[in-house]
């Protein structure tokens, strides 16, 4: 298992890089939306749909 990424909480279960105390485990995030001016417009492109969710 990666090590978690301190002070980063993820609540997405269908991630591959959630871990089971909703920490992070990707070793990096990249945040986007570059245009975002408010919090619902941000997302991690991160995100890689785990097996379960395919």
């Amino acid at each position: 298992m990666d090590k978690e990424i301190k002070g980063i909480t993820c609540e997405a279960k269908n991630c591959i890089y959630h871990d089971k105390a909703d920490c992070c485990t990707a070793g990096h995030i990249n945040v986007g939306c570059h245009t975002a001016t408010d919090t619902s417009q941000t997302k991690c492109e991160t995100f890689e749909c785990c097996e379960d969710c395919r």
